[in-house]
């Protein structure tokens, strides 16, 4: 009976140890997801390439998207850069009217803003990516635990087996 008793144990604590590292190689795909995903907005551009090769970040590229253009189109006081961006197409208009000259400053203007908003989503990235790294920390400990318990129970059902071993002292 007690043989059944440490089976059961070993199988729950091997059960519970797959369960933990799975969990572990999940959180690890999504750092690595999160990571790729940082990567290809550092710039502040985000294009159909990088979509297509980073599907499974698919949501937070359209978040993101979303996220540029309401910046770009909400004041500053508000916390975006609309206005900012008026004035300073304003100024450029001022000086210099001509179309390629004002293209060049709008090409200018949306590259340095789409940088400054990818650096504070990138700043939400980390926080998200601090919250993987703290329960990767809990489910490693869990691990640990649950491996040593799995040794204890091992080492116990190996004793209990010598233990119900007859012993000869030899033959006649």
């Amino acid at each position: 009976m007690g043989y059944a008793l440490f089976a059961n144990r070993k199988i729950y604590y091997t059960n519970l140890i797959f369960t933990l590292q799975s969990k572990l190689d999940n959180i690890m795909q999504q750092k690595q997801s999160l990571l790729n995903f940082s990567s290809n907005i550092a710039d502040g551009v985000v294009t159909v390439e990088e979509i297509a090769g980073d599907a499974s970040n698919f949501n937070n590229y359209s978040e993101f998207l979303q996220g540029a253009d309401a910046y770009i189109n909400t004041p500053d006081s508000e916390g975006g850069a609309a206005s900012s961006i008026g004035e300073i197409g304003s100024m450029a208009a001022n000086q210099n009217p001509s179309e390629e000259y004002l293209a060049s400053i709008a090409e200018m203007l949306n590259t340095s803003v789409n940088e400054k908003y990818a650096q504070q989503y990138n700043k939400r990235l980390e926080s998200m990516e601090n919250q993987l790294d703290m329960q990767q920390k809990r489910i490693e400990s869990k691990l640990t635990v649950a491996q040593s318990q799995l040794q204890a129970v091992e080492q116990a059902e190996a004793k209990a087996i010598e233990n119900a071993t007859p012993k000869y002292n030899g033959v006649g």
